[in-house]
C-alpha cells in the first residue's frame, strides 16, 4: 500500500519511514532488527546525503548495517561479498557517505556501517558485490551472491529510499509518499494466466520435430522466466535511458484488428514490419537454448531440465544465446526510443513501433490502481489525473480487454496496465 502521512504538507519524511519499517520487519529475522535510535539515524543520514552532490555529480549509493565480522572474508564476486575495512572507522555523517560514495559504486558495492563500543555508527568500509543482485530486477542469467539477513537501505535517487532486509525489499520513501509494499508483477498469477497460451503454444513448436535431437523433460517454468528475463532487461534499459516508452502486448490471433489499411484501426503504425522469419527471433533464440540445454542433459543423463540448470551449466553456446536473448533485449529498447508505442504479439512477434494508440472510450472516467499484486485491493483513480501517454494506454485496454501494456514514465516508473475483472487495472512494477 501507499502511505501519506497528515503532515501540515502532506508529505513523508524519514522519520515516518522508520515507524513503517518497525512495523512491517519480517519476524522471522526480529534478532538483526537495528536499535530505534540507530534506525532512525541510519534513514535519516541516507536521506539527507542522497540531496547532496559530488561535484556536480549525484550521490548514489547501497548501505549494509552489519559488522565485519559477520562477514566472509575469503569470498568475492561473482558468487559472493567481499568486506573491506578501513584502518580506521570514519563517522556516519551525510558528509561521509557524499564522500565514500564515489568509491563504493551503488550496483558494485556498500557501504558497511555498524555501532561502535559506545554505541555510536560508524563507517567500517566497504563490501563488494558485483553486479549479479541487479538481475532479480533487470534480468539476468546469473544468480546473485548471497547478502547477510541485515538492514540494507538503496538510494539511488534524490529523497529515494528504499530499505531492505537482505535481498527482501520492505518500504521505500519515495516523492514524499512511503510504502510498505512493492509489487514484482512476474510472479502475479494474473499474469501467467494471461500468457499460459503462449507457453503451450512454445512447448508443441519446440517438441513438434524432436526427432531431431535428444528428448529430455523441460521444466514448464523455463519458458516463463526466460521470457521475464528479456522482458526485465528491455524495461530496464529503457528506465534507465530516462526517456520513457510503451510497450503493448496483443493476441497473435488480433493481430488484423490493430494492423488495418488507411488507418482505419486503434493503432496507426509509423513503422511496421513486413511479414518474415526474422519477426520471430525470440522464438528461434528460445528453441535453440531449449535444443541444446536437452543436448546437454541427455549428455550428462539429467533427466529434468529448467531454469537452474541454465543458470549452473558452463556451456559455450549456451553462452552465445544468452547474449542473443539480451541483444534481443536491448534491441526492443531501442524501438522503444521512438516516439509510440512498440507493439508485439503475446509470442513475442514483431509488429511495429511509433505505433500512435487512437482508441476511443468516452465512458471510461477512472481506472483501478492496484494495491495488491492480484488486484484484490483497489483504489479509483480519475483519468484526468495521469498525462496523455497514459491516457492514450487506459483507452486501448478498455476497448480490448486482451492487450497488456507496460508504460515507462521520464521518472523511471514502471506501470502495468490490463483490463481486469471488467475494468481497466495498473500496477506499479517493483524497480530499483
Amino acid at each position: 500500500m501507499t502511505q501519506r502521512l497528515q503532515t501540515y504538507l502532506g508529505y513523508s519524511y524519514p522519520s515516518q519511514l522508520t515507524e513503517l519499517v518497525k512495523k512491517v520487519w519480517p519476524t522471522d529475522a526480529l534478532a538483526e532488527q537495528p536499535a530505534d535510535g540507530h534506525l532512525r539515524l541510519l534513514l535519516d543520514v541516507a536521506y539527507h546525503a542522497s540531496l547532496l552532490k559530488e561535484e556536480l555529480r549525484p550521490v548514489t549509493f547501497r548501505i549494509l548495517f552489519a559488522d565485519p565480522s559477520l562477514l566472509p572474508e575469503d569470498a568475492g564476486p561473482p558468487v559472493g561479498i567481499a568486506p573491506l575495512r578501513l584502518d580506521r572507522a570514519r563517522p556516519y555523517d551525510e558528509q561521509e557517505i557524499r564522500r565514500i560514495s564515489m568509491g563504493a559504486d551503488f550496483f558494485r558495492s556498500l557501504i558497511g556501517v555498524c555501532p561502535d563500543e559506545e554505541g555510536r555508527l560508524k563507517i567500517w568500509g566497504v563490501v563488494v558485490s558485483g553486479t549479479r543482485w541487479v538481475n532479480a530486477v533487470d534480468g539476468g542469467r546469473f544468480a546473485s551472491a548471497p547478502m547477510p539477513n541485515r538492514l540494507v537501505i538503496h538510494a539511488l535517487n534524490p529523497g529515494r529510499l528504499t530499505v531492505f532486509v537482505g535481498h527482501k525489499r520492505i518500504a521505500a520513501l519515495s516523492s514524499g509518499q512511503i510504502e510498505a509494499s512493492a509489487f514484482d508483477l512476474f510472479q502475479s498469477n494474473w499474469l501467467r494466466l494471461t500468457f499460459a497460451d503462449v507457453r503451450r503454444y512454445m512447448m508443441e513448436r519446440i517438441y513438434g520435430d524432436s526427432t531431431k535431437f535428444p528428448f529430455v523433460p523441460i521444466k514448464v517454468d523455463f519458458i516463463g522466466i526466460m521470457t521475464q528475463n528479456v522482458l526485465r532487461r528491455t524495461l530496464s534499459v529503457v528506465r534507465n535511458s530516462k526517456h520513457g516508452g510503451i510497450l503493448v502486448f496483443i493476441e497473435p490471433g488480433e493481430e488484423a484488428l490493430f494492423v488495418r489499411s488507411k488507418n482505419e484501426g486503434p493503432m496507426r503504425f509509423k513503422y511496421r514490419f513486413a511479414e518474415h522469419e526474422a519477426r520471430s527471433r525470440y522464438q528461434q533464440l528460445l528453441a535453440r537454448a531449449v535444443r541444446r540445454l536437452t543436448e546437454l542433459a541427455h549428455k550428462n543423463q539429467i533427466f529434468s531440465v529448467g531454469w537452474e540448470d541454465y543458470q549452473k551449466i558452463d556451456d559455450p553456446e549456451l553462452g552465445e544465446l544468452d547474449e542473443s536473448f539480451f541483444e534481443f533485449a536491448h534491441f526492443l529498447a531501442d524501438l522503444m526510443a521512438v516516439d509510440g508505442a512498440l507493439v508485439l504479439t503475446k509470442r513475442c512477434e514483431l509488429i511495429g513501433f511509433g505505433a500512435e494508440l487512437r482508441s476511443d472510450a468516452p465512458r471510461l472516467g477512472n481506472v483501478r490502481k492496484a494495491l495488491d499484486v492480484e488486484a484484490t485491493i483497489w483504489a479509483n483513480e480519475l483519468l484526468d489525473d495521469v498525462g496523455t501517454r497514459h491516457r492514450a494506454v487506459y483507452r486501448l485496454c478498455d476497448a480490448y480487454p486482451n492487450c497488456v501494456a507496460i508504460v515507462i514514465s521520464q521518472d523511471a516508473s514502471v506501470r502495468f496496465v490490463k483490463s481486469h475483472n471488467g475494468a481497466v487495472t495498473y500496477w506499479n512494477q517493483l524497480s530499483w
